[in-house]
């Protein structure tokens, strides 16, 4: 379940070296410290592939002793209808991750649609720069390189700007440098972008 951890303005940083935090997570951030006042103790944040809503749950997780369910829209509507009431009756918080929006879950218990309901709704926003460039940024020192400032415009200009593709780039990237022993530089950043497509579908070996 690991995930790309997450990216204020411009100069992105890191929340405890847990994951970084941008415009673009900024209020998700404030909320998660202070979950003590979500509505019924409980709080739903959905959010795109590798947005990194499991990183943020679990540094919550380990601030706050309260509990993370990740794709709950995919337990049963009678196990979140129990944790949402446990939540609320003991006031220890409880968080719901999803992809999708509640809307899209397919709950069938009425009385399970009136607590998500009632319960404090997030989302995590698209990527801003200060997103992006912190992320690749973020990737590549774990393992002990840097990226170029010239590969970096570069890719801001012409990458799909999804999580996702950062996910993916990246990790081209990386292969690339180590295939060329060349760094992470503007010759690498071309390279892979060429190995997607306009939807950032893979579309060479």
């Amino acid at each position: 379940m690991s995930q790309i951890a997450l990216p204020l303005e411009q100069n992105p940083k890191a929340d405890h070296g847990r994951y970084l935090v941008t415009a673009a997570n900024a209020e998700v951030h404030q909320h998660l410290q202070h979950w003590g006042d979500w509505s019924h103790h409980t709080m739903i944040l959905t959010g795109p592939e590798a947005s990194g809503k499991t990183t943020m749950a679990a540094a919550f997780e380990a601030d706050s002793g309260g509990m993370c369910i990740d794709d709950a829209s995919q337990y049963e509507d009678t196990e979140i209808f129990h944790l949402w009431n446990r939540a609320n009756g003991e006031k220890q918080p409880l968080l719901l991750l999803s992809a999708k929006p509640v809307s899209e879950w397919g709950v069938e218990l009425p009385d399970l649609q009136s607590r998500l309901a009632a319960s404090f709704h997030l989302e995590i926003g698209a990527p801003d720069q200060a997103m992006i460039d912190g992320l690749f940024q973020k990737y590549f020192a774990m393992r002990g390189l840097t990226i170029s400032a010239d590969a970096l415009a570069y890719l801001e200009k012409r990458m799909i700007r999804s999580y996702s593709m950062v996910q993916k780039l990246a990790k081209k990237m990386d292969a690339l440098a180590i295939e060329t022993k060349k760094p992470i530089n503007l010759a690498i950043a071309k390279s892979a972008l060429t190995f997607f497509d306009a939807d950032g579908e893979k579309v060479k070996a």
